[in-house]
């Protein structure tokens, strides 16, 4: 799978945050964030499966 770069601009106490976390996690602010967004689209694709379906239908 290829990686992407992409720049976020967040605030400031959102960034500490995050940072805070991520150390207390032993995890790259990076790491961290990808986990977090992979978790949310799957939790995401969980509650929206049917809408999902019938787009992908749609379009095909």
């Amino acid at each position: 799978m290829n990686k992407e770069v992409i720049f976020v601009r967040i605030d400031e106490d959102l960034k500490k945050k995050i940072d805070n976390i991520a150390l207390e996690e032993q995890r790259s602010l990076n790491n961290l964030v990808v986990w977090v967004l992979t978790k949310f689209i799957a939790t995401y694709e969980k509650e929206h499966k049917e809408e999902l379906e019938t787009k992908d239908s749609q379009a095909a």
